[in-house]
């Protein structure tokens, strides 16, 4: 996603160019999750967030902005998802969206699903903190969610080139149910074994 190591104001340009992009390809982007709309109301109001702790630098504003950056920063985990499921994997497609495309390894057949999916203790309330083991030849990551496991209804909530990822935003002391498939040259495993993982209160 190329945003990990960019501070806030950083962050807003480079989501900008993303929205920007998406807007003018909208033939390739026909429904994004979260919409042009929305995720241009929060590139707003972490912009606007920046100004204000720049103008006073008050604990209201410091808090505001913290506030406004973990939307845009969740707006960008699901918005990956989205153009990574659309695209197929075609570096053409997602580049179009001026996401950075991940360099593709040799072919080396079918990927394994990933393995020993858990979660690390976490005092974040809300959040579901994920870890497993990395598959070799394994690009990127799907991390899918079910909240209930009779049956599951698995539904994919983002995308990482990393082994971990975090899910925010949960109800505290929920349980909630977690898979993950690898995305390789040779396409996407199957997902794998389910997680309970319940979110930190």
């Amino acid at each position: 996603m190329g945003i990990s190591d960019l501070p806030t104001t950083g962050l807003v340009a480079k989501v900008q160019g993303v929205h920007d992009s998406m807007v003018t390809n909208a033939v390739a982007f026909p429904a994004p999750v979260p919409s042009m709309v929305d995720l241009q109301k929060d590139i707003d109001a972490l912009a606007a967030a920046n100004a204000l702790v720049v103008a006073n630098g008050g604990k209201a504003a410091y808090t505001a902005k913290r506030a406004a950056e973990k939307l845009v920063r969740a707006d960008v985990k699901k918005l990956a998802a989205y153009v990574q499921l659309v695209s197929g994997g075609d570096t053409d497609v997602i580049a179009l969206s001026s996401f950075e495309v991940v360099k593709r390894g040799s072919k080396i057949g079918e990927l394994d699903p990933p393995k020993n999916l858990g979660s690390k203790l976490t005092n974040m309330t809300g959040r579901a903190s994920l870890i497993w083991e990395r598959e070799d030849g394994a690009d990127m990551h799907h991390v899918f969610m079910s909240t209930s496991n009779d049956p599951f209804k698995w539904e994919l909530i983002g995308a990482t080139s990393k082994s971990r990822f975090n899910v925010d935003s949960l109800e505290p002391g929920t349980f909630y149910w977690f898979a993950v498939t690898a995305l390789g040259a040779a396409g996407e495993s199957s997902k794998s074994e389910p997680c309970v993982v319940m979110a930190a209160a």
